[in-house]
């Protein structure tokens, strides 16, 4: 039973491969967008609840976070028309560069590969998660949409960063720069 949360991070790395080749059949697309999403949300709870939380654990999960946006993203260069792939194209790059520089910045400082569990960057997976099935089921794509998930996701990206910068040591499960405040506040009280 320990093993499983990491098998479950494994699994969605592997479907998520899947999900740009599935845009075609958006049934099937669907089914397997769903079990990805709920092999995220399954393989945290499961560690926590059977305390199996390990590094690699939490390596697994942020690699799979990874992937599976990278295939959230290949779908959506698969559906979209000429006229919105500009905003999609910059939103992705500016977030990506944002979040590579993050990646980076997490190896050299804390000297480990990680992606942090904000609240942010959960808002911004649960944004992408709802919008992408709505996006490859109705192949009509609004620039404002992409957009304002472009924006929700940088914002938590520049967040991340900066948690990055100002913390001593890494904590994957941060959850936000009011946290860190917050518990840096009641550091210097004792």
């Amino acid at each position: 039973m320990k093993r499983l949360p990491n098998l479950l991070s494994c699994l969605r790395m592997l479907l998520a491969v899947a999900l740009p080749y599935l845009a075609v059949r958006p049934v099937l697309f669907f089914m397997i967008y769903l079990v990805c999403g709920i092999t995220d949300a399954a393989d945290g709870y499961l560690a926590r609840r059977f305390r199996a939380e390990t590094a690699l654990g939490s390596r697994l999960d942020s690699a799979g976070d990874f992937v599976f946006s990278m295939a959230c993203l290949a779908t959506l260069l698969t559906i979209i028309n000429a006229e919105n792939n500009r905003a999609l194209v910059s939103c992705a790059l500016i977030v990506t560069a944002v979040r590579v520089v993050n990646i980076t910045i997490t190896k050299a400082k804390f000297k480990c590969w990680g992606i942090m569990h904000t609240i942010g960057n959960k808002l911004t997976g649960l944004v992408l998660f709802v919008m992408l099935p709505v996006w490859v089921c109705t192949k009509d794509i609004a620039c404002w949409s992409i957009i304002a998930v472009g924006m929700v996701a940088f914002i938590s990206a520049v967040e991340e960063a900066i948690l990055l910068f100002k913390s001593k040591t890494y904590d994957a499960d941060t959850r936000s720069i009011v946290a860190l405040r917050s518990s840096s506040a009641f550091l210097s009280i004792r």
